[in-house]
């Protein structure tokens, strides 16, 4: 039995996020306010949504950091010091920072509230993690571009602080967020948090001695996308990633579907959980059902060396893949075997479900007819943002997840469109 603590950390766009986050098993959740952070497109909390999200957390003895990590220019410096003041009113347990002036003004005006370092501050050293430990910092997220070996001495150059690194999520084609694309052709700061994702565009060129005409660079009949990036997972090698002698491991995704996230959070709990008790063995279930969620392929990123092209996902834009979708949400257990659920995609008894929670393999069943809550009547069909009642024999709990598998090559983002 290891009795180290490593913390298995989620991303949160919004309350209901975070509560299934924390139902699958992780815990802690970093979340953004409404301004100030880096996914300025996600829904984010307002203050009153933020203070229930802490007390949530801390009734189930979990942590909430918040995300400050925006470069910051004099007018957000301006507004910042009264934020950071409700911040630790709200009793967070930490703030995520990038820009130096924002940690100096944490520090000045909360200095007993936990500082942690963004990874847009690109640390990839020790002189700069002991740096940041020296001014006060708790813990530093480590850059993506990073070997397991450097983290490793990192680890013991500098045992005194806390370090986090990514575990599983989308990767960006420039080092760790600084990036000019999006705010190049769409007045979109990237690193202000409403990226525009430019890299991702489909890309022409032109030869110099023969200016006007354009050229496809085809890999298919799409064409080519040359600054796509894979995305990161690590469940196959995580044994090694935690023997570097990390505390945090940090799932990206704060505007990615709740199905996403629990079904990401829930792999890699079990993973860890193994590892800690000292049964650890790499089960292909783990990467089986990480591939149900959508995704753009995945890459090791640098954590086992060099990337190659092999790591960007030159074929296509997009390139999700996902064999299943989620139909429905668990609210409430009833009497007689009765489960409350919210309808998220259309579903019927013709459909084969499978229940997804927190412990243990999916379970397959079939619902056999759906109580309409608004009329009473009895359906066979049930559509999104309806509620309905089934009788199943199978014990579900709130916030445990339904879904059914997709007809083969359909496929779909996995990013909210209502709450995103």
């Amino acid at each position: 039995m290891n009795t180290r603590k490593i913390e298995l950390l989620a991303p949160a766009g919004n309350l209901e996020k975070l509560q299934s986050a924390f139902h699958f098993g992780a815990d802690a959740c970093y979340i953004g306010g409404n301004a100030f952070n880096l996914r300025g497109m996600s829904a984010n909390f307002k203050n009153p949504e933020l203070e229930e999200a802490v007390k949530f957390a801390h009734n189930i003895n979990k942590k909430i950091y918040i995300t400050l990590n925006i470069f910051a220019h004099n007018k957000e410096i301006d507004h910042l010091p009264e934020f950071i003041k409700f911040l630790e009113s709200a009793d967070v347990d930490g703030v995520i920072v990038a820009d130096l002036g924002v940690f100096q003004l944490v520090r000045e005006i909360a200095p007993d509230l936990d500082v942690h370092v963004s990874t847009q501050a690109n640390n990839t050293n020790w002189r700069s993690v002991k740096l940041w430990k020296d001014l006060g910092a708790k813990r530093v997220i480590l850059a993506r571009e990073m070997s397991l070996d450097e983290i490793k001495e990192i680890r013991e150059k500098v045992p005194d602080i806390q370090l986090e690194v990514f575990i599983h999520g989308a990767m960006c084609m420039a080092v760790s967020g600084r990036c000019l694309l999006s705010n190049y052709f769409t007045a979109r700061d990237a690193n202000r948090g409403v990226c525009a994702q430019s890299c991702r565009w489909n890309y022409k060129v032109v030869a110099e001695n023969r200016p006007g005409q354009y050229h496809d660079v085809v890999e298919d009949e799409d064409g080519t996308f040359i600054f796509n990036a894979k995305d990161l997972c690590t469940i196959e090698f995580i044994d090694q990633l935690i023997e570097t002698g990390v505390d945090s491991l940090k799932i990206e995704g704060r505007m990615k579907s709740i199905y996403y996230n629990s079904t990401v959070v829930k792999q890699y709990r079990e993973a860890i959980d193994l590892y800690l008790k000292g049964e650890y063995k790499y089960d292909p279930k783990w990467l089986h059902e990480l591939q149900t969620i959508s995704h753009r392929l995945y890459s090791k990123g640098f954590y086992l060396g060099k990337t190659t092209e092999e790591d960007q996902n030159y074929n296509t834009n997009l390139s999700y893949s996902q064999t299943y979708q989620l139909v429905a949400n668990v609210l409430e257990k009833r009497e007689n075997n009765q489960y409350l659920l919210q309808i998220r995609n259309r579903l019927s008894v013709d459909d084969e479900v499978e229940l997804i929670r927190p412990a243990g393999d999916p379970q397959k069943f079939r619902i056999t007819e759906f109580l309409n809550t608004k009329n009473d009547e009895t359906v066979n069909v049930v559509h999104p943002n309806t509620l309905a009642l089934i009788t199943s024999e199978l014990e579900m709990e709130p916030k445990d997840l339904l879904r059914v598998k997709l007809p083969l090559g359909e496929s779909e983002s996995d990013i909210d469109k209502e709450s995103n």
